[in-house]
């Protein structure tokens, strides 16, 4: 809700794309489509399990059986290629994307091709047809995760056996499977709402781990699974025990602490600092003035590491990653924006605040620096700057470069789902306000 409130402070706004086809026939030169695939197969192939090694041409031709696919590709790669055919293009694929995706969900079985488009869909849904969050991540994830159910494609998942001689093609699929969950539960976490899954579905993501062909990228995506289940499970419930959970996460981290030490693994840290955010912004209007300080103090502690993390393991990947990432860094930085507002205080008996604001300016000109202004980074970056701009109105301020004029001069707020549930009270404060109940 804040993400919501403040793009539409900001002037953020949906595309009138009523005048323009659905299609996409003759809308992509030959070589640009090619052009634009290589990007996707490069920087994302691998989420979708195709090849990134593999011959761009070749696999081109096998995805354009599938427009819903092609169009998903074309849509992340073209943020990576210059502002002005992201502006031209960019509109016209999401309103293709969406127009397609919404026929498909109304067929049953669905190939391959739909589970992976949705998953693209899904997971860069912030700024897809440079309108943020404007696909429903946990809407579209939960019904493909239901299509599942009819496909004979993951028949083996849900009759889970052993899995050491599980076929490349079969293991493929169980990938792509536990990546539907993966993102499933970051939107069921982020946006407050019911699971679609089970723990029996749970277990079954960690099957493919006694497959000779694991590896540690999909080790690391059944840790995260396992690090949003236990998030799930504990905060979804009316009444969350703090110590409890926090214990339970520590368990997690004890149990996956081998995959911690190996390399990308700061993402997993990052979710689990995220996780203890969450918890403590929970409790933190049901403590005493004296337990308040304890907590206060610990929320600092989190948001400032996910914030240093962030900008201090940036490479070449940085801007493709999934826009989750960017969630869990935005909302850190509100959650120090809130706390200097409203228990600056407190908070300045055991921080430096010159420095926590000289933190976030620092966050926003970073986020600022990524990729072009359709990247979620941009979008995000901005949202932060209002909201300091708003509780600290006597800190320096950054300029916020203009944005084309696509997204900027009017209301969203039909768009965003309850993103990060926080909203500005009568005055002036930014208080969260989980609602686990389901949405509809």
């Amino acid at each position: 809700m804040v993400i919501r409130d403040l793009a539409s402070d900001i002037g953020i706004k949906s595309l009138d794309t009523s005048s323009q086809v659905v299609g996409l026939d003759g809308l992509i030169a030959p070589d640009l489509a090619l052009s634009l695939f290589a990007i996707f197969l490069e920087h994302y192939g691998r989420w979708v399990l195709l090849d990134p090694e593999g011959d761009p041409k070749a696999l081109l031709g096998r995805v354009s059986r599938s427009p819903l696919l092609l169009c998903a590709c074309f849509l992340i790669a073209v943020r990576h290629t210059t502002e002005a055919l992201a502006t031209s293009l960019a509109p016209k694929l999401y309103q293709c994307a969406q127009s397609l995706i919404s026929a498909a969900l109304l067929v049953a079985p669905q190939p391959i091709e739909f589970f992976q488009a949705a998953l693209v869909l899904s997971m860069w849904s912030t700024t897809v047809g440079q309108v943020p969050l404007s696909l429903d991540s946990w809407l579209l994830s939960g019904f493909s995760l239901q299509h599942s159910q009819s496909s004979p494609l993951f028949d083996l998942i849900n009759n889970a056996g052993p899995t050491t001689q599980l076929s490349k093609t079969t293991l493929d699929d169980w990938c792509l499977w536990n990546h539907l969950c993966l993102v499933h539960l970051h939107y069921c976490v982020g946006t407050s709402r019911k699971s679609m899954l089970h723990a029996s579905q749970i277990a079954r993501c960690r099957a493919i781990l006694g497959s000779d062909h694991a590896t540690n990228y999909e080790l690391r995506m059944v840790a995260e699974i396992y690090l949003y289940w236990t998030v799930y499970e504990n905060v979804s419930s009316d009444a969350t025990d703090l110590l409890k959970t926090i214990a339970h996460l520590q368990d997690w981290k004890k149990e996956w602490q081998f995959v911690l030490l190996q390399p990308r693994a700061q993402f997993l840290l990052m979710g689990f600092h995220f996780a203890h955010l969450l918890l403590y912004d929970q409790s933190l209007k049901t403590k005493t003035a004296r337990a308040r300080e304890s907590v206060l103090s610990e929320m600092i502690r989190h948001s400032t590491y996910i914030i240093h993390l962030a900008i201090d393991t940036t490479d070449e990947r940085t801007r493709h990653l999934s826009d989750h990432i960017y969630h869990m860094i935005t909302f850190a930085a509100i959650i120090i924006c809130r706390l200097l507002n409203g228990y600056a205080e407190q908070v300045s008996l055991s921080h430096n605040i010159a420095e926590l604001d000289s933190l976030i300016l620092s966050l926003v000109a970073w986020l600022q620096s990524i990729g072009l202004p359709c990247h979620a980074a941009h979008t995000l970056g901005n949202i932060i700057a209002k909201v300091h701009q708003k509780v600290r109105p006597g800190a320096e301020q950054p300029q916020c470069p203009e944005q084309n004029e696509y997204w900027l001069g009017g209301d969203l707020l039909g768009h965003f789902p309850e993103f990060l549930g926080v909203e500005p009270t009568a005055d002036g404060n930014w208080d969260l306000l989980p609602s686990w109940g389901l949405s509809p």
